[in-house]
């Protein structure tokens, strides 16, 4: 695994902070933090970090005598998080195999990171290694594509104008909408007190092309799809059309997202 980002891989990272985290992902955080009560001097890990906005959220929870670390196995992400919040300890790494000590943590979170681990049993186990007795575990994990059709409509876009493997990574996000298989995992690893909630949170972005540029420079570029801007121009050209549906009289573009929470609890004294 690389240790330093690219510049290419610098500026993925900081499109993702300065596109996606305000429109999509940041209404999320504060749910997450409060789902499992993350209270002042925890001791917090943040899997699959991205940018760090959950990490930044936990921060403001755990106060002066706690401690956020985010863990992400993009250096590009790794760096753009260092860059907007310094007093988090940012470490590059899979969840497969959590680069800490047994019982570190009180709290682990993952904003729609499970997604991309590779083997998410490992994952789940690590998971539990790393947690205290008594201590929790809360994941967001996105619905369906079709519970969010705002991004089946985003993949079309691309399937059309771009590729099929542009498309395939805006689908891969949405392909663990069925919370039953999640819950299992937990289970097996061996937290108890597994349960999860259903969750709609409003989506806003300035423009519907807006919808599609982020994914053409915040996310595409983490999959190596780099586009030039004349390509980038076509692209947000037929997004105009064909994304007019979300767009409202001041011209953002508003959509519903759907995803569950799922919390659990390492079994053990507090």
């Amino acid at each position: 695994m690389a240790t330093q980002a690219t510049e290419e891989e610098l500026a993925a990272g900081r499109g993702y902070e300065a596109l996606f985290v305000p429109a999509l992902f940041a209404p999320w955080s504060g749910h997450l933090v409060n789902s499992v009560a993350v209270h002042a001097g925890a001791q917090v890990l943040d899997i699959a970090c991205g940018s760090g906005v959950l990490a930044r959220t936990a921060l403001d929870r755990v106060g002066p005598s706690g401690r956020v670390v985010g863990l992400d196995p993009a250096p590009g992400m790794i760096g753009a998080a260092k860059e907007v919040e310094p007093r988090i300890d940012w470490v590059l790494g899979g969840a497969e195999h959590l680069p800490f000590g047994d019982a570190t943590f009180d709290y682990v979170l993952s904003q729609f990171g499970m997604m991309f681990f590779n083997d998410r049993a490992q994952a789940c186990s690590e998971m539990f290694r790393v947690t205290r007795p008594g201590g929790k575990v809360a994941l967001a994990i996105w619905h369906g594509v079709e519970e969010n059709p705002a991004y089946r409509d985003i993949a079309a876009v691309l399937e059309d104008h771009v590729s099929a493997k542009a498309a395939e990574s805006v689908r891969i996000p949405f392909c663990l909408g069925n919370p039953d298989p999640v819950a299992g995992l937990l289970s097996d690893a061996g937290f108890g007190d597994v349960t999860f909630e259903t969750l709609s949170k409003q989506a806003t972005f300035p423009s519907p092309r807006m919808m599609v540029e982020v994914e053409l420079r915040g996310w595409l570029p983490m999959f190596g799809i780099h586009l030039n801007e004349e390509e980038i121009a076509e692209v947000l050209a037929s997004a105009d059309t064909r994304l007019s549906r979300y767009a409202t009289t001041t011209g953002e573009a508003v959509f519903q997202t759907s995803a569950y929470v799922i919390t659990a609890q390492k079994p053990g004294a507090a």
